[in-house]
């Protein structure tokens, strides 16, 4: 599965579980570097989580690490996803499933 696949298939998942806001810019070219793949609001549940996405070999930049450290450190929930999380990120875009958090790896 390549990365934009994945991003379809968890951007599905997200819309079947009431994540009605989402973001997702289409060419990096004008936006700063590292800035996540994906960002999702789920209004009644008062959640906003910000996601990057990544096959499972996927490389994740030193830019991107600073964004997802920034925006985790104040205090959003914030992923980095691959194609083997996915138990993880059906459980995480329940309603009332768990915030989503860093690996402690990044």
């Amino acid at each position: 599965m390549n990365e934009e696949q994945f991003r379809r298939h968890v951007r599905q998942l997200a819309q079947m579980r009431g994540w009605t806001l989402a973001y997702h810019t289409h060419t990096s070219r004008r936006s700063d570097p590292g800035w996540p793949d994906e960002v999702y609001g789920h209004p009644t549940a008062g959640r906003t989580i910000f996601i990057e996405l990544k096959t499972d070999t996927g490389r994740t930049r030193p830019e991107q690490k600073l964004w997802l450290r920034h925006l985790s450190d104040c205090g959003f929930e914030v992923a980095l996803w691959r194609p083997r999380d996915l138990a993880l990120i059906v459980s995480t875009l329940a309603p009332g499933g768990p915030r989503a958090t860093l690996p402690e790896t990044l």
